[in-house]
């Protein structure tokens, strides 16, 4: 028996685990109706590049003439780099190059289980550097959504050439998502079921906690988005990693906003704010140290 469960009770926990992994780490086939940058008139380029592990990943690169910064769209758990082609098209109108690409296991890229940010984190360090490669002398930031956000934070923090991160609706913890996301789903304690999910994964849960990591960006410049009305990812987790950065970042806290969406909210406004804040923080030797926290 385990932890004094009866047999019947500890083969269903077991059986429950091994399917919660296995749907956690499940690739994700995207379909092939979505939009690129052609249908917006943006020049574009197909670009692949390989991870430190040997995987190629597929993107496309969005170049400015004269562009001194560059920005790598990340996208969510599931996501394709269509979900990023908004604001990466928006930035890409600010003057900044864009690339936009897909993370193993999804889109054209080759390949892989989704691991909710653990390798997704190589993919993300492939990324900055094929885009420093593509753009020499320009200062490369990381844009990411949801996972995509937590992935950012754990590569900047991993990555010291990573000058900006914009982290819209972050997890802090894979573990404490996970826990959360199963007790709503279920309405059962996570305990034993989350540990025996962890033993049936290919990869250390614990190794994906932003929040140990994000202390490591500054003196690079953070910028965390999130709602209050988030049912994936816990507005608490956007308010502890801001606590738990050093100096420069700013906190967007948006009432009555669900998961990732203050840019639907007012797209003009969602955009202008995070060029500013990209326009100040992403160039060499200019930064502010002083926190900002606004709530709107």
């Amino acid at each position: 028996m385990l932890f004094g469960f009866p047999a019947w009770a500890t083969v269903l926990t077991a059986l429950g685990a091994w399917r919660l992994a296995q749907r956690l780490i499940a690739p994700k086939t995207l379909g092939l109706k979505f939009f690129t940058p052609w249908e917006l008139g943006i020049p574009y380029e197909d670009v692949q590049f390989t991870t430190s592990d040997g995987l190629k990943l597929s993107g496309w690169w969005l170049e400015a003439p004269g562009a001194t910064r560059t920005i790598v769209t990340l996208t969510g758990h599931y996501g394709g780099r269509s979900d990023t082609l908004g604001i990466g098209a928006a930035l890409w109108r600010k003057g900044m190059n864009v690339l936009l690409f897909d993370f193993r296991g999804r889109g054209a890229s080759d390949p892989h289980i989704n691991t909710l940010g653990y390798c997704e984190t190589i993919d993300a360090l492939a990324a900055a550097a094929f885009a420093r490669r593509k753009a020499p002398g320009s200062a490369v930031g990381l844009f990411g959504f949801s996972m995509g956000g937590a992935v950012a934070i754990m590569a900047a923090a991993r990555d010291e050439l990573i000058g900006a991160v914009v982290a819209d609706s972050p997890f802090a913890s894979q573990r404490q998502v996970l826990r959360r996301h199963f007790s709503r789903r279920t309405r059962l304690p996570a305990f034993p079921l989350l540990p025996l999910t962890a033993l049936f994964l290919p990869y250390d849960m614990n190794a994906v906690e932003p929040i140990q990591e994000v202390a490591r960006i500054a003196p690079r410049a953070l910028m965390l988005i999130h709602g209050d009305r988030d049912a994936i990812t816990d507005p608490r987790d956007s308010d502890a990693l801001f606590a738990a950065a050093g100096h420069p970042k700013e906190m967007w806290a948006l009432p009555g906003a669900g998961h990732c969406d203050a840019y639907f909210l007012d797209r003009t406004a969602y955009v202008e704010r995070v060029a500013a804040f990209l326009e100040r923080n992403l160039q060499p030797g200019v930064a502010s140290v002083t926190p900002v926290r606004a709530d709107a």
